[in-house]
């Protein structure tokens, strides 16, 4: 079997027409024996675009979490921060579960659109997809790529390496090419552990009712609410859900099969449970005070605008800006994302997200050629 050549490219979004032949230090060639012999050399592209990623190989052309003209787009969760710009899509390929929560919480999703389940394989002229669990939020995925000459490549989306109450961890996979994002991408970002986490926030809950006053849990209202339900319900506690969105997505995480049980502004008996020492989720205080005024007696929208005490359940609480609340994130922190990228053990790595540069330096720290997507 001879070795062949691949050619790695990484594209600045912002090239003009005139330089978009790569230069030395944008191209990473890398010999490999793993390919079928016989077929001739190929370029593998990758570059950010919007709020996602362009793939191309061959005659391979592929969007992920963003939408292009023409092209085919590989959802992997309906954040609103995956979803710019899918209208320009050509045809949409998610989860059902990623198309309930973007119904849920938005518009209709596109009608041009193709439902998969994780652990499908799913192909095209050129490669075969196979869709693995990203931990994220319900429906989540990572994307597994075969390409027909035997390169594979791996985008993660964004992807949590935790179990939750509510959603598995993601699971790395040996692949030549890592799309991975780095949110957490530095030293500073390592969390608790989650029973650890777990346990605080339950305890802050139980302080918090015990001085009379009414604990509210800040939280997106895909994933993380749901989480802070299930965990804040199986401490005993009665929750109330602040907000018609996390109402909503819930709904959907209960028709998937997830055990939520709570109030929302409008059951029958939210005083009460007010009164009696109930929790808040909430996505935004702000619409859950208006939707009290639309649904409560006066009493409990008082009790709402002046004994509440907030916390905000988010990877942001650690680190630099330590906001007042709990580590409790639907991501990797920095050691789960380098553990992560060591198990995929890949050739080169492409990282995106706010935390690329300092993350795509530790990856190859570490012996990974690593490029970041900015």
């Amino acid at each position: 079997m001879g070795s062949k050549v691949i050619f790695f490219v990484h594209e600045q979004p912002n090239l003009s027409k005139s330089n978009n032949k790569p230069n030395e230090q944008e191209t990473l060639l890398l010999s490999t024996s793993s390919l079928k012999s016989g077929l001739s050399m190929s370029t593998l592209h990758v570059k950010k675009v919007g709020s996602g990623v362009l793939l191309k190989y061959g005659e391979v052309s592929l969007a992920f979490d963003t939408g292009i003209k023409g092209e085919i787009t590989l959802l992997s969760h309906s954040h609103s921060d995956h979803i710019r710009g899918l209208k320009q899509a050509r045809h949409i390929i998610a989860t059902e579960a990623t198309f309930d929560t973007w119904n849920a919480r938005n518009s209709e999703s596109s009608t041009d659109i193709t439902p998969v389940e994780v652990g499908d394989m799913f192909g095209q002229i050129g490669v075969n997809i196979t869709l693995l669990n990203a931990g994220h939020v319900l429906g989540s995925t990572m994307f597994y790529l075969e390409f027909d000459d035997g390169l594979t490549a791996l985008y993660t989306g964004d992807f949590n390496n935790v179990d939750s109450l509510v959603h598995t961890a993601a699971r790395p996979l040996e692949a030549d090419v890592l799309i991975t994002e780095a949110t957490y991408g530095t030293s500073s970002w390592i969390f608790p552990n989650r029973k650890e986490v777990y346990e605080r926030i339950l305890n802050a809950a139980s302080a918090t009712i015990d001085q009379g006053r009414t604990p509210v849990f800040n939280a997106y209202s895909l994933g993380k609410s749901q989480e802070a339900i299930a965990l804040l319900q199986s401490g005993g506690f009665r929750v109330i859900s602040g907000n018609l969105s996390i109402d909503k997505v819930c709904k959907v995480y209960k028709d998937h099969g997830v055990d939520l049980r709570y109030h929302t502004m409008r059951s029958a008996n939210v005083s009460d449970a007010l009164e009696s020492g109930a929790v808040i989720v909430s996505s935004s205080f702000r619409h859950t005070i208006d939707l009290a005024r639309h649904h409560l007696e006066k009493r409990s929208i008082e009790r709402l605008e002046q004994k509440t005490e907030g916390f905000n359940l988010s990877g942001w609480t650690a680190g630099k800006y330590a906001e007042r609340g709990f580590p409790l994130s639907a991501h990797s922190d920095f050691e789960g994302l380098l553990n992560f990228a060591k198990t995929v053990n890949p050739r080169v790595a492409y990282v995106f997200t706010e935390n690329a540069r300092p993350f795509s330096k530790h990856l190859s720290d570490i012996g990974i050629n690593a490029v970041p997507l900015e």
